[in-house]
């Protein structure tokens, strides 16, 4: 008789407590707890971090696992931040009812839809080039605007609730485009990212033992910074390279919309 391996590994259990931190973020949302529900989603990535990791390790990864973490990705860095974002948005006096929760739905979709577009989009016609995210990715946005709207400075600041108007739509536009944004596979300047990614988590818990209320002015900061500078990463060659790629996905999808 075949042995059958188990699909469900134990690299899948750590993408599940980044599911579960997306879950339990929207049931705080409904509880009207905007704040814990950020610190549910930033537990949660604990584990999509190291999924990754534990599969390489273990020798388990496969196309399960893959796809797995992607809706858990979804879910957690997308619809949560989302959640967030509208109950933050449904109680800021900006305007008289109902145009006030009319925005906050509005600022929520933002999120949703270009996130979910760019996701087919790239299923449909990816750039293939290894160590580069084509458009803002998903985790940044979903974790800037939770830093946004939780950061204790954010109604005093940058025009307050009124800039949130504006950096939302942005950054849902951003991850539409095809823009380069380095990620830590990358194989030059890897040690770069990665002392970005050290310093994040580092000031994140350490803000988050000393000083909790500016938890999310500290992310915030990081995943502003890392949207601005991220083009920095690449050699004048792979920029070169990257314009070949894109140009070479957008030709694919033209193909398949003739076909």
């Amino acid at each position: 008789m075949l042995y059958c391996r188990p699909v469900f590994g134990i690299k899948d259990v750590f993408t599940t407590i980044n599911l579960m931190g997306g879950v339990i973020a929207v049931c705080l949302c409904i509880e009207g707890m905007p704040w814990w529900a950020g610190v549910a989603v930033m537990v949660g990535y604990l584990g999509d971090a190291l999924d990754g990791w534990v599969a390489r390790r273990l020798g388990t990864s496969n196309q399960f696992g893959g796809e797995y973490d992607t809706i858990a990705d979804h879910m957690s860095h997308i619809v949560a931040p989302a959640a967030i974002v509208y109950t933050v948005y449904k109680d800021v006096p900006l305007f008289a009812e109902p145009w006030r929760q009319g925005v906050a739905i509005f600022l929520a979709g933002c999120i949703i839809v270009s996130a979910s577009v760019r996701h087919a989009r790239n299923i449909v016609a990816p750039v293939e080039f290894k160590g580069v995210w084509a458009g803002l990715p998903r985790t940044v946005v979903g974790f800037w605007a939770i830093g946004y709207v939780n950061a204790t400075l954010a109604p005093h600041a940058l025009g307050g609730w009124w800039f949130g108007l504006l950096l939302i739509p942005a950054m849902s536009i951003a991850t539409l485009t095809r823009l380069p944004f380095p990620s830590h596979h990358m194989k030059v300047k890897t040690w770069y990212l990665k002392l970005v990614g050290v310093l994040w988590f580092g000031t994140s818990i350490g803000i988050a033992l000393w000083q909790p209320q500016f938890l999310f002015d500290v992310v915030f900061f990081w995943m502003a910074g890392y949207s601005f500078s991220a083009w920095l990463y690449l050699t004048p060659d792979q920029r070169v390279a990257y314009r070949h790629a894109v140009a070479d996905a957008k030709a694919l999808a033209r193909a398949r919309a003739r076909a």
